[in-house]
């Protein structure tokens, strides 16, 4: 079956998800999201996760952690909005819907 380029991020992310999981657990720090209004929502490492609804477009990533945020509130067959590894702030919010740490 061949590997889609929209794929790649979420297979990659959750690879280094499940990697990073066969680690002490003290060791995987928590990441946190912070989103125009303000509000700010802590993931924790491996797997997609659901961003917190209501409260604007993501403008910061806060931690040590490899990203990817989706379009949808499902890292599957959503479109990827942005990657990167590390803390990064966005010059324009990006209206994310899910996010993989890892």
């Amino acid at each position: 079956m061949p590997i889609r380029p929209a794929n790649l991020a979420t297979m990659s992310a959750t690879i280094a998800g499940a990697i990073s999981g066969m680690a002490n657990e003290e060791e995987a720090a928590p990441v946190r999201v912070t989103f125009e209004s303000g509000h700010e929502q802590t993931v924790e490492n491996g797997g997609c996760r659901v961003l917190e609804t209501g409260q604007g477009g993501v403008v910061e990533i806060d931690g040590e952690s490899r990203f990817a945020l989706f379009a949808g509130t499902s890292c599957q067959g959503s479109r990827t909005l942005a990657s990167g590894h590390g803390s990064v702030l966005f010059g324009t919010p990006v209206l994310a819907g899910a996010i993989v740490i890892g």
